[in-house]
């Protein structure tokens, strides 16, 4: 077996995204000869980032080393409510930089690796990165899951965000090769490096494990259902513009026995209020976070699955996780993000509709035309759907991203 070593913050038994990614990862380079050590954080049990307190299933063929921080004490969760600004150097996580490495050198001491790989985000783990490669020299690689410094997201005054600069060039530039999920966030990050740096950028998408498919079952009767999963961001990205969208349908013609919208997942129960004042909070709920089989049993039950994105001047870089976990289901996905990007891309070659987030009008004639095709039995994903979708089983990616870390790893690679 090859010995790796990883970085990764997030992990079961927390459930967002990156700890689904990273793990469903790990486990299936153990199919293809990987035995992995991976640093990560060891949340309090019941605490914020561990609420249901419930016991992870293994993984196979990956140890984890589970390393507290002290971001999770009740003083430094006080402080950074009392100071946001504090959490973005370059985030809440940086307080888990040192302990971190710590483990990571030790454990790379201990059973030397072939090299090591650090997931982010958080960021927090290329500082880790750093930290293991000044003290080991061992082959690095760094995956991005998304943009650093050039997101849209990356809300920091003057000096945060020279600082975080600073922090992505090095990482860039020390690390032997730079993974990112779609060619877009690669050129979007390594435009504003070296073109010697450039040669590093591999690109590798998020996969999608049908083994976690809930057991197929027969649709219940009842109006068209949309699901979303995921997380909102106010002011950025919201669900606002669908839900004025629904409102204005609603005013038309009575939606409630014809269309049920739910959310499901950090902060979505926020915009409650809103759907109500819109006359909509009959067909519309949100659910806060919860456990991934939760999770996916709605998907499942969905007849349309839903993706929201920010909308953006130009192209968006973002492929989410949860569209290409979508995938797995063979259901029509209506795509509320911008019309040149990532997600848009995929989106078209799968021959889903695609209308961008702000477009209030748009977005109701869309939900008719789905209401529309429902009621004529016509709702159903295209031919060439499972061809498109087949490049992002996890067994495909994995390869891809074994294939790299074996030209890393090797001598003179």
């Amino acid at each position: 077996m090859r010995r790796l070593l990883a970085v990764s913050w997030e992990m079961p038994p927390m459930y967002g995204p990156r700890a689904t990614q990273v793990s469903r990862t790990l486990e299936h380079l153990g199919e293809l000869g990987w035995e992995s050590t991976v640093v990560c954080l060891a949340p309090r049990r019941g605490g914020p980032h561990w609420p249901d307190g419930r016991d992870p299933a293994p993984l196979g063929n990956v140890r984890r080393v589970g390393v507290p921080s002290r971001e999770e004490s009740l003083p430094v969760r006080a402080a950074f409510r009392l100071v946001p600004s504090l959490r973005r150097w370059p985030d809440s996580e940086r307080l888990w930089v040192a302990p971190a490495a710590r483990a990571a050198i030790r454990e790379a001491s201990a059973q030397p690796p072939l090299g090591f790989v650090t997931f982010a985000q958080p960021w927090s783990d290329h500082l880790v990165g750093l930290r293991v490669r000044h003290s080991t020299s061992l082959p690095w690689v760094a995956h991005f899951s998304d943009p650093w410094t050039d997101s849209p997201y990356l809300r920091v005054n003057g000096s945060q965000r020279r600082a975080a600069s600073r922090m992505e060039a090095e990482v860039i530039r020390q690390a032997d090769a730079i993974v990112f999920v779609n060619g877009q966030t690669a050129d979007l990050v390594m435009r504003k490096f070296p073109a010697s740096w450039r040669r590093k950028a591999h690109v590798v998408p998020h996969g999608f494990d049908r083994r976690r498919l809930p057991p197929a079952a027969p649709r219940e009767p009842g109006p068209l259902r949309l699901v979303y999963t995921g997380r909102f961001y106010r002011g950025i990205r919201t669900p606002l513009p669908l839900l004025r969208a629904l409102a204005d349908l609603d005013r038309a013609q009575p939606l409630g026995a014809r269309l049920a919208v739910q959310f499901i997942g950090p902060q979505v129960q926020e915009f409650e209020a809103a759907a109500r004042e819109l006359g909509v909070g009959g067909i519309v709920s949100f659910a806060p976070r919860r456990p991934i089989e939760d999770v996916l049993a709605a998907a499942a039950r969905a007849d349309v699955l839903l993706v929201i994105d920010a909308p953006s001047a130009g192209p968006s870089p973002f492929l989410p996780s949860k569209l290409v976990d979508y995938l797995m289901f063979r259901k029509p996905i209506l795509g509320l993000t911008p019309v040149e990007g990532a997600s848009a891309d995929l989106l078209r070659s799968l021959a889903c509709p695609v209308v961008a987030p702000d477009d209030v009008d748009a977005i109701g004639e869309t939900v008719r035309v789905l209401l529309d095709r429902a009621s004529r039995g016509e709702l159903h994903v295209s031919a060439d759907f499972d061809r498109v979708a087949e490049s992002f089983d996890i067994h495909r990616t994995t390869e891809r991203f074994h294939g790299i870390l074996v030209r890393t790893f090797a001598p003179g690679g």
